[in-house]
């Protein structure tokens, strides 16, 4: 049994999954909330990481095969003097209805989504820079962009989560994809893009983890 066959399975259940918790919606709120997290240092552009719980975190890692810990990624925005987090991902909306969310940064790595995590600061960037690039991600989220459940690179008119990051830094002039691990999808016209291809970036800080 060939590798890209085997990757091609587990994209096939990765969608599959992602469309079942679409329909059978379930936000899991009653999670721990981390008591460590480097609250008075974040600044606006900040990405956050983290290593999911369950088979759909487990089987996107095992689509990446470049290796590595994350399975999903945000970025961080300050609203009213609180934390909080931009990101596409499937199966945490209030309504059912899955689109690009900003949520406190808390419920972002609460326990019952995020066994690992962490925080990066792109080095050389400065908070004028990165600040832009959170605005607009923020304005993705406020104009209820939908999650992308095709994965298409080009199309931005429906958002996954590294697609967000990328499109988003880009509106401010950085390309934040330095190392990329392409995968071509069952359609082979699209590519899919891993939250660790942005974690491999050489010029990322890491200001936290666990």
């Amino acid at each position: 049994m060939s590798r890209a066959w085997c990757h091609r399975a587990l994209l096939m259940i990765v969608v599959a999954m992602m469309a079942m918790t679409a329909c059978h919606h379930v936000v899991e709120e009653d999670g721990k909330v981390r008591d460590d997290l480097p609250l008075d240092s974040l600044r606006d552009g900040d990405l956050v990481f983290r290593e999911g719980i369950g088979p759909e975190s487990e089987a996107v890692l095992q689509l990446d095969s470049a290796g590595g810990r994350y399975s999903h990624v945000g970025i961080v925005i300050g609203d009213n003097g609180k934390w909080k987090v931009v990101h596409a991902v499937p199966g945490e909306s209030d309504d059912g209805i899955d689109r690009v969310k900003i949520e406190p940064i808390d419920t972002f790595f609460l326990s019952t989504r995020a066994e690992h995590g962490a925080i990066m600061r792109l080095k050389g960037c400065d908070g004028a820079t990165a600040s832009k690039a959170a605005q607009q991600a923020a304005h993705y989220a406020k104009q209820g962009v939908p999650f992308d459940y095709n994965y298409s690179w080009v199309d931005t008119t429906r958002l996954y989560c590294t697609q967000l990051i990328a499109v988003a830094y880009s509106s401010a002039d950085v390309n934040i994809l330095q190392h990329v691990t392409r995968m071509n999808d069952l359609n082979t016209k699209n590519i899919i893009i891993f939250p660790n291809d942005i974690a491999r970036n050489d010029s990322l800080q890491i200001i936290y983890k666990f």
